[in-house]
């Protein structure tokens, strides 16, 4: 098959499956609109190793985060589209575009440095140290321009020295205009005696009636007439040293510019690397977000073509979950979950049961899920949920192209199935909605049997729903499929949307007509012209739904008592470690004062025992012995151990909590040997020794 029908397919089956419509909600889980870019283009991997590195992505990102981590990631754009304008000579570079890529640069610096130090998650580490070095870069960037873009004065000696003197100049003009509007028979003369800048030159506001009143140049009119702009002899030659000033500079902006943007545009390979690394580090914290916030699963990856879903639902029914719009346990007891385990020696089975009783959900929620899995993404299941790598998944499900090709529903039908049984293998899945349906029941019902068979002998991976009754039997004539049945309530008259394994359902077509008020003769006639048949085994399938139901609303129960005494354990726990944190404050509290009261001691005694160490030799060896006490005394506390312990670890950037001023400070240095520690306390530098600070936060924190 040629990369273009098999895109066709690829495309064919996202669609049907409206893997689409899941990517716009996972949008709204990234960070930067450089990522929602990206996520268009995301499909399901081509390669085996590619999706098992990208579900292990997520579960690593899972922990760290759950660790406290967080992830530097910025609100960027995607500069892709000019960089690549910029790389043919097609797009000029303006102030924002490159102060956004100076925060593009320093991003994927800050994800390189954290992500490829974590060792302990080597798949996170890969992500890390898959950037490009792009130090030389950013700091050539950060060196040339600010965070809006603008040149700094810093980026060249020469355009510094420029700008001093402009500086200097357009300070003397101020100098002279201002004493000009000190005249007092000038002021007569004024509109205005603000000094305005027009077109480059500095002028007086001036009535025009007084044109002739003020010597000078004029440069232009108000709109309204009412001000003419006269630039006064007396600035004229300084005005133009600062036109000279101001073109010589733009000469050194030009050049320093010149030679950035070819620094950029020899090192695009490597910016546009940095790029897609951003924008994958985004998704994968998206990912992560499932898992943390909705209550995803990352599956694990099957062997061979196996497929194990355990309470499994659709992630279009969870919409409100990604609008943050309905809370996670109150949904998903709402949306019935699908349970299936598709692996040897079953590889097919036959959906049925009455319409709108969910046959199609089904089959679009196992399609879905196994694509969100081959994308990298965790799925709305339980643990234990396993699904495999596929090469295709082909999916007949609605009417696509019919109409657009002008054939009948049948005729689609047939010929999407063609097509699918010429590519499907192995290591397929497929998927048939509604097999046989659209023609006579009898010929379509043969047609669905033959269609099933070729699948079977191909060993093909499929599940397939139907209403006709020859392909009920499907099952029970083939060792390697599974019948299925949608549960239907025959006493409330609503389907139940849960899939039973094992069983074949009943549209329940008499059932229903009679319930809802059809003549009892008409229902009884049509039994009559269906013909007799043995009833025995819908009335056994009737007889398990009703048990089966039962089952249901005491499972139902025994879980919202079971969520209910979790709840109750929860907030124990929660008190209990509040308590053990109160306790362990109130314990420090108490050996702080003791520690004090020491030091307070130790303060007292250190004067005279000075005086003593001049003494003759018994004295002055008692009194230096006193002092060594009074310093091990506080060393040897409880408190003091424990401090020093603590203070073994800290490394500068760590926050320690100071008592005496009742908030946590970042350690700026460390200087072991003093036992001091240099702090920012609120943006001032402050020494301490080690003695002043704490590893426990306040209790108010």
């Amino acid at each position: 098959m040629s990369d273009d029908a098999i895109e066709q397919r690829e495309a064919l089956s996202l669609r049907v499956l409206e893997f689409e419509k899941l990517r716009e909600l996972l949008g709204r889980f990234l960070v930067s609109p450089l990522a929602r870019a990206s996520l268009l283009r995301l499909y399901p991997f081509r390669r085996e190793e590619q999706m098992r590195r990208a579900l292990a992505q997520v579960k690593e990102m899972v922990v760290w985060l759950a660790g406290g981590a967080k992830l530097p990631l910025a609100v960027v754009s995607d500069l892709r589209p000019w960089l690549a304008g910029f790389a043919k000579g097609t797009s000029r570079a303006s102030q924002a575009e490159l102060a956004e890529l100076l925060k593009i640069l320093r991003t994927a610096m800050r994800l390189s440095r954290i992500l490829g130090a974590l060792e302990e998650h080597p798949e996170l580490q890969r992500l890390g140290r898959r950037f490009p070095d792009l130090s030389m870069l950013t700091e050539r960037l950060e060196n040339t321009i600010d965070d809006r873009g603008a040149v700094m004065n810093s980026a060249s000696k020469k355009l510094g020295r420029l700008r001093a003197e402009i500086q200097a100049v357009e300070s003397r003009i101020q100098q002279k205009m201002n004493h000009l509007l000190q005249e007092p028979g000038l002021r007569k003369h004024l509109s205005s005696s603000q000094v305005v800048w027009r077109n480059g030159r500095p002028a007086l506001q001036v009535k025009p009636e007084s044109r002739r009143s003020v010597p000078g140049i004029l440069h232009d009119r108000s709109q309204s007439g009412q001000t003419i702009f006269i630039e006064p002899n007396v600035v004229v030659e300084l005005a133009n040293n600062v036109a000279e000033l101001r073109a010589d500079e733009n000469a050194e902006l030009q050049r320093i510019l010149a030679e950035l943007l070819r620094e950029i545009q020899v090192a695009v390979v490597e910016v546009n690397a940095g790029i897609e690394g951003i924008a994958w580090v985004d998704y994968t914290h998206a990912r992560a977000r499932l898992v943390r916030e909705l209550g995803f699963v990352v599956p694990e990856l099957s062997e061979g073509a196996r497929i194990c879903l355990r309470s499994a639902r659709h992630p279009l029914l969870l919409v409100p979950l990604f609008t943050g719009t309905r809370q996670a346990d109150e949904l998903y007891l709402e949306v019935v979950p699908l349970d299936l385990d598709l692996s040897h020696p079953y590889r097919m089975i036959v959906v049925t049961g009455p319409n709108t009783g969910g046959k199609t959900v089904a089959l679009k929620t196992v399609g879905l899920l196994i694509l969100m899995a081959m994308a990298g993404m965790p799925v709305p299941a339980a643990e234990g949920t396993a699904l495999p790598f596929l090469d295709g998944i082909h999916a007949d499900i609605g009417d696509e192209q019919g109409i657009e090709q002008s054939l009948s529903t049948f005729s689609s039908h047939i010929t999407r199935i063609t097509k699918l049984l010429s590519s499907a293998g192995r290591r397929s899945l497929v998927l048939l909605d509604e097999l046989g349906a659209g023609t006579d029941p009898e010929e379509g019902g043969a047609l669905g049997y033959a269609i099933l068979e070729e699948l079977y002998r191909k060993e093909v991976p499929t599940m397939a729903s139907t209403h006709l009754g020859r392909l009920k039997d499907f099952a029970y004539q083939h060792e390697g499929a599974l019948n299925g049945a949608m549960s239907f309530d025959p006493e409330r008259l609503c389907p139940l949307f849960r899939l039973e394994i094992g069983i074949h359902g009943s549209s329940n077509a008499l059932h229903i007509a009679k319930r809802v008020g059809l003549p009892a003769s008409l229902v009884a006639r049509a039994k009559e012209l269906s013909g007799e048949k043995d009833t025995s085994i819908e009335e056994m399938i009737d007889r398990i739904q009703s048990t089966r139901l039962a089952a249901e609303e005491q499972r139902r129960q025994a879980e919202k008592a079971h969520r209910e005494a979790k709840g109750k354990g929860i907030d124990l726990a929660e008190k209990a470690l509040e308590l053990d944190r109160r306790l362990e404050w109130l314990r420090e509290e108490a050996e702080q004062f003791v520690d004090e009261e020491l030091r307070t001691a130790r303060e007292i005694l250190k004067g005279p025992l000075r005086q003593f160490l001049n003494a003759p030799l018994p004295y002055a060896q008692k009194a230096q012995g006193m002092l060594k006490l009074l310093d091990g005394l506080l060393s040897r506390t409880s408190l003091g151990r424990r401090r020093d312990k603590f203070l073994e670890g800290v490394k500068k950037g760590q926050m320690v909590y100071v008592p005496r001023f009742r908030r946590s400070c970042k350690v700026r240095r460390i200087d072991r040997k003093k036992r001091m520690l240099s702090l920012d306390l609120g943006g001032v530098s402050l020494d301490l020794p080690f003695h002043d600070v704490s590893w426990l936060q306040p209790l108010d924190s």
